[in-house]
């Protein structure tokens, strides 16, 4: 990982490099699609902060950077659902939000002095599932970052997050990549070149979709999207839920099931949209809407279903 291995974000790397020249402990916020180098850029400028070759990449062979890139780094540390989860003891299933013991912990570490390393840096992704009084907490040590402290803030959702916690911030926008910019990632990615054009075409500029989706059964999810996207300009809503098997076929599919199923179903409607469909707009908003339901923790059945009963009302 470097600064050179970022494809397609020149501007986020251009205010990265900015940042590093005028040392500062100003928080930044990465936002923009998912997949799309947030987490990869954060992890290079952790690796400036504390490498210690004095060049313009990271070396990527003293300890430091080895340690960050194995994620063993005592003072470099992504915060995520994932890290909740195991702190917790709990299953991953649980970890909808970022509770506010887990930005406690955090802080406390941050107030601390750097364990081997120049900066210690603390990486929050999915920022926008803080809680408010996770936030609030925070919010504490954005208005005033103790000196070598790095703080980066990653979300899909810019609007999600509190007003307060924005306002503290540098805000560093990402976005989608281009068809060729996306094939550049693939051939690094080492991902088939049979497999490259329709990934690039599913993935809708996301890199990390790309790879998820390259994945046996993410293929097969998508395919079942594609078929429900023509099921539901073609049959009645009634049809359309008895045709899909409405609730999976009424198994009990867990929150991630629902939400992989949902999130495929972006991929014909962006596809439709980005192609010049206006009739596109609304079914694009709705499956948003209802991702944002499920992160809300209304029931994921129903979420699905009522997602499928608008689309098919709005399509037919």
């Amino acid at each position: 990982m470097s600064f050179d291995s970022i494809i397609g974000q020149p501007l986020a790397v251009d205010l990265c490099r900015t940042w590093l020249k005028r040392q500062t402990t100003h928080p930044l916020l990465f936002y923009g699609p998912e997949g799309v180098g947030k987490k990869t850029l954060a992890l290079v400028t952790a690796k400036m902060l504390n490498c210690s070759a004095k060049t313009a990449n990271p070396c990527g062979s003293c300890i430091a950077c080895r340690k960050i890139v194995s994620g063993i780094h005592p003072d470099v540390r992504v915060i995520d659902r994932v890290w909740q989860a195991a702190e917790r003891k709990e299953p991953l299933e649980k970890q909808q939000n970022l509770r506010i013991e887990t930005i406690q912990t955090e802080r406390h570490r941050l107030l601390q002095s750097p364990v081997e390393g120049a900066w210690k840096v603390s990486i929050l992704d999915d920022a926008h599932r803080l809680t408010a009084d996770a936030a609030n907490v925070l919010l504490k040590i954005l208005e005033e970052p103790p000196s070598q402290t790095a703080i980066f803030l990653l979300t899909p959702y810019r609007d999600r997050l509190f007003a307060t916690i924005v306002s503290r911030c540098q805000p560093v926008r990402f976005r989608s990549l281009a068809d060729d910019e996306m094939i550049q990632c693939l051939n690094r990615l080492e991902v088939p070149a049979e497999m490259q054009a329709s990934l690039s075409e599913m993935a809708l500029g996301s890199p990390g979709r790309a790879l998820h989706l390259s994945r046996e059964e993410q293929i097969e999810t998508v395919r079942e999207a594609e078929n429900i996207w023509q099921a539901l300009g073609r049959d009645s809503p009634a049809q359309v839920l008895h045709e899909t098997g409405g609730r999976f076929n009424n198994t009990r599919p867990n929150r991630t099931e629902i939400e992989q199923q949902i999130q495929a179903l972006l991929v014909p409607a962006a596809r439709a949209l980005r192609s010049g469909d206006r009739d596109a707009v609304r079914p694009v908003r709705l499956i948003q809407s209802a991702l944002t339901q499920l992160r809300q923790n209304v029931q994921p059945a129903l979420v699905y279903d009522n997602l499928l009963l608008q689309l098919a009302r709005g399509r037919s």
